[in-house]
């Protein structure tokens, strides 16, 4: 968004071109001393550029006098909406915050905090998964232990050469029922405490990747495609985000 700031040159009233079109402020009169607007020319005394959350003045001449937060600005000057702007050498004050509010202007709010939000749920998801990942291979080894056990036992009946005692036999049975159990329960527990994990990973993360203003959670879209949306998804606020 561009703004050029200057005097009516008829009223001597507060004239302003936001992206090319003309307002006034009939509350505010200017001094000689600040340049008058020149629509034709997209000429003032200065301009007021505003890209997402950077927000620059800079005087439209060299001649022109102006003041940011009481020091004289030579050239392109970072402002935010608070700081004290003053024209000509009357230094006269206007409120940047006012004119933006009369063109129904809204500043964009940062999410550059949902970085480290989004980062840290990453890293915490896919800890989860490898951990999930071991435990799915230990039981795979667990599983060939148990089937090692139970073809011990079937040998002798197929190669009849391989003598294994009854007793031994016995016991290779017990103990690959044994593991055939344990790995069971075993599993079904890892299974559910990495589901209750992942549940209460996510709800912490609702409660931290939402718009700023409205509380909108964006779901589990990572940050980097995040800062392509212009405005919060929530139609009742859509509000600027700025990245």
């Amino acid at each position: 968004m561009e703004i050029i700031i200057g005097r009516d040159p008829n009223t001597n009233h507060l004239a302003f071109l936001v992206d090319g079109k003309r307002g006034v402020d009939s509350s505010v009169t200017f001094p000689q001393s600040i340049s008058r607007l020149r629509p034709n020319e997209n000429m003032g005394h200065c301009r007021i550029l505003i890209k997402n959350d950077d927000i620059r003045i800079i005087n439209l001449n060299s001649e022109n006098v102006t003041y940011v937060d009481g020091e004289e600005i030579k050239h392109s000057v970072k402002i935010d909406l608070h700081s004290i702007i003053e024209l000509g050498m009357d230094q006269y004050r206007i409120s940047l915050k006012k004119i933006l509010k009369g063109i129904g202007y809204v500043p964009p709010i940062s999410i550059k905090h949902l970085k480290r939000v989004w980062e840290k749920y990453d890293r915490a998801l896919l800890k989860l998964q490898v951990e999930q990942q071991k435990a799915a291979n230990q039981q795979k080894l667990q599983g060939l232990i148990s089937q090692a056990s139970v073809l011990c036992v079937i040998i002798p009946s197929v190669i009849p050469s391989i003598p294994i005692p009854g007793m031994l036999r016995v016991f290779l049975v017990i103990c690959a029922l044994g593991l055939g159990v344990y790995f069971y329960i075993r599993g079904t527990k890892t299974e559910e405490s990495f589901i209750i994990k992942k549940r209460e990973l996510d709800e912490r993360f609702k409660e931290y990747y939402v718009c700023p203003k409205c509380g909108y959670f964006f779901g589990f879209t990572p940050y980097e495609n995040l800062t392509y949306k212009k405005n919060c998804p929530n139609q009742n606020c859509n509000t600027p985000l700025s990245s």
